[in-house]
């Protein structure tokens, strides 16, 4: 049987690649609306400029 000193640790390193998970999918959230960003003032420039 399992003693509740490992179950808590098994829950805390779960609960620490979690949130690692996370952050790296927001990070890369951040990433692809900032491309997606760039695109936008690029072609807005572009219009401008006509």
């Amino acid at each position: 049987m399992v003693d509740a000193n490992t179950i808590m640790l098994y829950v805390i390193v779960g609960a620490v690649f979690g949130i690692v998970y996370g952050l790296r999918r927001i990070y890369v959230i951040e990433r692809k609306i900032d491309a997606i960003d760039k695109r936008i003032a690029q072609v807005l420039v572009k219009k401008r400029k006509r």
